[in-house]
């Protein structure tokens, strides 16, 4: 960081590469209003421009990669205040033309008659930016004669020459001075003017936090450092950001980012606004005191990633995503920090409660594949995955025999985002949606391994004549077939009921193509990882298989000595069923079974 009157003798080299000055009069307004209204507030002293970043050519000449604009800008604003020169700037380009006029246009630029000589881009620019100075005074002074600072009496011109003259400990105008090695120059150059700024707020607060001037005690930059490091570190691993945040930030923002926000307590509308807004609050502010709040939030997320229920609820709510997301992280260590363990886990689950069944009347029975959303329906199946996962740790942990100390197995929340997901049927609906040939050919060739019985015993005219009218006699009389060797068969109008979807993987539910429940059984245990070079099965993606659809095609839910592995029939539903009004009981109104 550096005051705007720490920059006073130095020059400022302006290669020849640089487009010109091109601020428009709005441009200008905005930044003299800007500065007008921090000069009214009385909690923030400094006011923070984008970097200005160079190379050092000598002792007081540096090269500007970025940051023309402003510097010109600022230069314009203190000459028509003091009638004096800031800094000098040398344009590499007068050195190639005949009319040496930039720097010699500026540094004339109070006298009125330059005003109108501005045939040259830059100084057509030049100009328009002085008058809207000038007009901005004047207009000012014009409009409200009496403007008062403070009891000193001192006019607006005479506030605006103090902010530009303040040091660093004074209130005052600052910029952020990013200097780069000369054999990075090109490199850097060519990232700022791509639209890749070197600088993300993450970076801004890093530079701010180990600032050998006025950045925290020498003694705990090391410490800081490799702290800052073991978080950045830590909120990469997927698995930890993704029960805090359902995106990935773009640059220039970072995950870091989320951090500082939160200590920040600023809000998304905020951010999306200027990325840097939690960096403009931590310069505003006791650095030790902000420094400690962001550790000491990192350690309070970090415990409730390692808590087998926290871990779910919150990726259960962040997966729910509703309101910002920034506040809600906010009201969740404000949680944290005044609840003991059990009542911050009922907490959250209540606050699951709320979301899904806000006026508690809801009963499982009211999902169906018909009158849900996809969207409910994956919150629904993904919340009795969770509750699934931890009733199998608590039980291990209550165990005599093992007393487990940490967690089980946990849902792989980035999967959520990093794949797509479907709500299947379980028993296939009859429609035969089978529009191509190479997919009937398919369909039939599972069917006949599957139903070998039907085929020993019927004629097939399909292979003979690969009809379409004849695959779908074929196809409605396998159904048939399976309807009366199975008297629990479940009905059409059972199928889009709950007890016959899951939750499935976008690419797994595509490899069925229509097939009946023994095929979709063993593409299911093959992309759960069980799948060899014998398999007739070759197009199987290893995948990841949720708790509780693996449950389903391996027919665990039903505990009966005679379960039928070969069909979903309505026993296996029931008791699927059952199953997740057990452990979803808390939640919704319909009694435990």
């Amino acid at each position: 960081m550096k005051a705007f009157k720490d920059l006073s003798e130095f020059t400022f080299v302006i290669p020849s590469q640089q487009r010109g000055y091109k601020w428009t009069p709005k441009n200008v307004e905005e930044l003299l209003k800007d500065l007008w209204e921090f000069t009214k507030q009385k909690t923030k002293n400094i006011y923070c421009l984008q970097p200005i970043a160079v190379v050092k050519n000598g002792e007081c000449e540096y090269e500007v990669l970025d940051g023309q604009q402003r510097l010109t800008t600022l230069f314009l604003l203190y000459k028509y205040l003091t009638q004096k020169n800031a800094y000098t700037l040398n344009f590499e380009r007068d050195s190639n033309e005949c009319d040496k006029s930039r720097w010699k246009f500026l540094n004339d630029i109070d006298k009125e008659e330059k005003l109108d000589n501005s045939h040259q881009i830059d100084r057509f620019y030049i100009k328009e930016a002085y008058k809207k100075i000038k007009n901005f005074f004047e207009s000012f002074e014009k409009n409200q004669p009496s403007v008062f600072a403070d009891s000193e009496n001192k006019d607006i011109k005479q506030i605006f020459r103090s902010l530009l003259d303040a040091s660093r400990c004074q209130k005052s105008v600052q910029v952020i001075w990013y200097e780069t090695p000369k054999e990075k120059a090109h490199e850097t150059f060519r990232n700022l003017n791509s639209g890749k700024i070197s600088l993300t707020n993450t970076d801004l607060i890093k530079a701010l936090l180990l600032n050998r001037v006025n950045g925290l005690p020498a003694n705990q930059h090391e410490t800081v450092a490799r702290q800052f490091e073991e978080m950045e570190q830590t909120l990469k691993l997927d698995h930890f950001w993704h029960m805090l945040s359902s995106e990935v930030p773009k640059y220039p923002h970072t995950r870091m980012d989320l951090l500082f926000n939160v200590v920040a307590n600023v809000e998304e509308k905020e951010v999306q606004i200027d990325y840097r807004t939690s960096f403009r609050r931590f310069a505003e502010e006791s650095l030790e005191q902000k420094w400690q709040q962001v550790r000491h939030t990192f350690l309070r997320l970090y415990d409730m990633y390692m808590d087998m229920y926290s871990y779910h609820y919150i990726g259960f709510l962040t997966y729910y995503k509703t309101g910002d997301s920034i506040k809600r992280l906010h009201e969740l260590i404000s949680d944290n920090e005044k609840m003991d363990k059990n009542e911050f886990i009922e907490k959250l689950r209540g606050d699951i409660k709320k979301a899904i069944n806000p006026n508690d009347q809801k009963q499982i029975e009211d999902y169906s594949y018909t009158d849900s959303s996809r969207k409910e329906l994956r919150e629904l199946f993904l919340l009795h995955n969770i509750e699934t996962l931890l009733q199998r740790y608590q039980t291990l942990k209550n165990s005599e025999q093992y007393k487990l100390q940490h967690e089980y197995e946990q849902f792989p929340f980035e999967l959520l985002y990093k794949q797509s997901w479907d709500i299947e049927h379980i028993a296939s609906q009859t429609t035969n949606e089978l529009k191509n040939e190479k997919d009937r050919e398919d369909w039939l060739k599972s069917v006949k391994v599957d139903y070998l019985s039907y085929f020993n015993n019927n004629n097939n005219a399909f292979e003979k004549t690969k009809d379409k009218k004849d695959f779908d006699k074929l196809y409605e009389e396998i159904i048939n077939y399976i309807k009366k060797e199975n008297q629990d068969y479940i009905e059409e109008d059972n199928k889009n009921n709950i007890g016959n979807l899951v939750l499935l993987d976008k690419h797994t539910n595509r490899s069925f193509h229509n097939s009946l429940f023994p095929r979709k059984r063993r593409i299911v245990i093959m992309a759960d990882g069980l799948a060899s070079e014998n398999d007739e099965e070759q197009n199987v993606v290893r995948q990841f298989i949720p708790i509780c659809t693996k449950q389903c095609f391996t027919k665990a839910y039903n505990k009966s000595s005679d379960v039928k592995l070969g069909e979903w029939l309505q026993d296996d539903a029931n008791e699927y069923l059952k199953d997740i009004k057990e452990k979803l009981n808390k939640y919704f109104t319909n009694e435990k079974q």
